[in-house]
């Protein structure tokens, strides 16, 4: 990597290519958008007003938070490295170092992530039912884009089959076994370019996907606020029980069990 890094792809105020702006440019876009959603949301729900009940179910073990926190730094690291490397900022050496050793690391902890769900019960929650999955996907997005707006109960409340609502459980398909693994790939084949001899467009590629990791790194923790309070689902992820309010109406659940 350290051959290749900084010569082929060396990135200066002067420089910018088109299709880096443009991704520039939809990530402040997306941000904006988030923004835009997290002001009508505060601006339109409804206020939480007399008792409110909390229902708390444990769907986060240990191994699942350390991998999480763990896997949170190491994309942190490797982003700003990546960046700073890209565009020769700072000591470039020791954010080649950096990005090398976490990027080893990340290899470690994702080989970790498969054997967590092939030896415990976690890996129940990335097992996709077809059987109805297009309405699901729908339901969900109109939550997502107005019933959240109203105040109305999530749809597919979390249980201890199914942590995952539809849309999260096919981001977090395509993340784990597929963005993540490619990240892997593109970045070995960059430290070791004689492999393919396609050292620069394997960078090229590596850099692409790190960006649509940033993009999904932006909304996953926009998305964690999206809780009946704004720091709900972030201590799920750190006593390991997932909260919610408490309805009377069950209908999400029932609905969830009979596809």
């Amino acid at each position: 990597m350290t051959s290749i890094w900084g010569a082929e792809l060396h990135y200066t105020p002067d420089y910018w290519p088109v299709w880096l702006m443009a991704a520039g440019l939809l990530i402040v876009a997306m941000i904006a958008v988030l923004v835009i959603h997290g002001l009508l949301r505060y601006a339109l729900a409804p206020k939480h007003s007399g008792h409110y009940e909390e229902e708390r179910v444990y769907l986060y073990s240990k191994a699942i938070r350390f991998w999480h926190w763990g896997n949170a730094l190491l994309f942190i690291l490797l982003l700003l490295s990546g960046f700073l490397g890209h565009f020769s900022i700072g000591n470039v050496t020791s954010m080649v170092l950096l990005h090398k050793i976490c990027g080893f690391v990340l290899i470690a902890f994702w080989i970790g992530f498969i054997l967590i769900n092939l030896t415990t019960s976690n890996g129940v929650h990335y097992k996709v039912r077809f059987s109805g999955l297009i309405g699901r996907c729908i339901k969900q997005a109109r939550f997502y884009l107005y019933g959240i707006m109203k105040g109305e109960p999530h749809p597919f409340a979390a249980t201890e089959n199914d942590k995952f609502n539809p849309l999260q459980q096919l981001a977090y398909l395509g993340v784990m076994f597929g963005l993540v693994p490619l990240l892997l790939v593109t970045g070995l084949l960059c430290l070791y370019p004689e492999v393919l001899g396609e050292g620069y467009w394997m960078l090229k590629a590596h850099l692409v996907l790190g960006i649509v990791a940033l993009m999904f790194i932006c909304a996953h923790f926009y998305l964690c606020t999206l809780g009946d309070t704004f720091t709900q689902t972030f201590r799920s992820m750190i006593d390991g029980h997932h909260r919610h309010q408490k309805h009377d109406d069950h209908s999400s659940v029932t609905e969830k069990t009979e596809h």
